[in-house]
């Protein structure tokens, strides 16, 4: 019996965590007036992942949030961009959820200088 209130217990405590990350998402959007189209985002208990289908959407996070950017080149030719960046907070009720904004390019697309700049080295 222990164990199935446990069980619940952390699972209700992920979910909070989710929840309150989404939240913190939204309202970065809506403060910050960043991008909400054209974009996928799934929060987990940890951070939020913002799969976006322009590096438009990601020069605006950068611009905005700053942070700092990796990639990964694929074998099919592709390179995944990753902006690594948090959300908007004036509260220390309600502290900073980690962002990831990425986007796949073809590898020999022309990249912003802003943000091949902004890779981490």
């Amino acid at each position: 019996m222990t164990t199935q209130i446990t069980d619940a217990s952390t699972f209700r405590s992920r979910q909070d965590a989710r929840e309150r990350n989404e939240w913190a998402y939204e309202t970065t959007i809506a403060v910050k007036e960043l991008p909400s189209g054209r974009v996928a985002f799934r929060a987990t208990p940890d951070a939020v992942l913002v799969t976006a289908t322009g590096m438009d959407v990601l020069a605006e996070w950068l611009y905005v949030m700053r942070g700092t950017v990796t990639t990964v080149d694929l074998p099919s030719g592709q390179t995944v961009w990753t902006l690594r960046t948090q959300t908007w907070s004036d509260s220390p009720a309600f502290p900073p959820v980690p962002v990831f904004v990425s986007v796949v390019l073809p590898s020999d697309e022309p990249v912003m200088h802003e943000i091949r700049a902004a890779v981490a080295a």
